[in-house]
């Protein structure tokens, strides 16, 4: 495919969403340089196109534009400010683009370090999974400046369908936090009602097949009650310690906020415990697998 005119650009990470966007780049001719901390994985990416570097700082030498897509803050910190950080070679005005999942004070300071070095920062909320962005699907909601969300709007324009500018720094990471709130509850309440089901002498199937066909379902219930049919939870599209993480995060902005959280605080003790047992690297869907377990249900 011809490549559009979109300058090269660097992406550092390259998990479920990483990765599909960066396949989503490659396979429409944009220049693509990526890193990820463990390097057998960018072998794919390599061979169809991208250059690999081995450390952030040499992939920002080569870029102006650098997309992050790391599992927590500990990880971006890392990233931008360690040994072999992005922070000392990107060129003066270069922009990152983190699309990690964050809290927004997190967001905010970062922002005001980043202007200090003389580059710019956007804090972007992704909405979609990878198969989204493999497909150029995604919805992106930005935090940060205008003028430097118009810079990349062209990017973010081949990588999703809606790109929307939510105000100031923070913001992004704010809408990102809120929306993972609601799917980790969703999945809480969702494991919940299909082991009430299963306790009461009704098909696992048939109450999942119920669930996804009615009014009461989102379209995200709809794919992990595909998920949970399958039992196909070792393929983590979102890891279940993540989803604890978010709602972590969620928690302590909450509390600053005043916010009273019932819901939330219950999901997230679930997801603890869960996390505990031993599910916390299989797929957000696998709470059923828990709830099961806690319940005395046959899995």
């Amino acid at each position: 495919m011809e490549a559009p005119d979109i300058p090269a650009i660097g992406i550092v990470g390259l998990g479920t969403m990483g990765g599909g966007m960066a396949a989503r780049l490659l396979e429409q001719g944009v220049t693509v340089t990526v890193h990820n901390r463990t390097l057998a994985r960018t072998g794919p990416y390599e061979r169809d196109g991208a250059t690999v570097m081995k450390t952030p700082a040499e992939l920002a030498e080569s870029v102006d534009t650098v997309l992050l897509s790391l599992a927590d803050q500990a990880a971006v910190e890392s990233v931008l400010s360690g040994p072999d950080g992005i922070m000392a070679t990107l060129r003066p005005g270069g922009v990152i683009i983190d699309t990690s999942t964050v809290a927004p004070g997190f967001a905010r300071a970062t922002a005001e370090r980043v202007a200090a070095g003389g580059h710019e920062v956007l804090d972007a909320c992704i909405i979609g999974n990878g198969d989204h962005a493999r497909a150029g699907e995604l919805r992106f909601l930005v935090g940060g400046a205008e003028p430097v969300l118009a810079r990349v709007k062209p990017l973010l324009s081949l990588l999703g369908k809606e790109v929307t500018h939510l105000g100031e720094h923070g913001r992004g990471a704010t809408m990102k936090i809120l929306l993972n709130m609601l799917m980790g509850i969703e999945m809480q309440a969702l494991a919940e009602a299909v082991v009430f089901g299963e306790r009461a002498g009704l098909s696992r199937d048939v109450v999942l097949r119920t669930i996804a066909a009615s009014g009461f379902s989102s379209p995200v219930m709809k794919f992990k009650c595909g998920v949970m049919g399958r039992r196909a939870f070792e393929k983590a599209d979102f890891r279940l310690s993540l989803m604890r993480k978010d709602l972590a995060l969620v928690r302590a902005e909450a509390q600053e906020l005043g916010v009273p959280m019932a819901a939330a605080e219950g999901a997230y003790a679930t997801l603890t415990a869960a996390t505990q047992r031993g599910y916390g690297e299989l797929d957000v869907a696998a709470v059923l697998a828990y709830m099961e377990e806690i319940s005395g249900v046959a899995k």
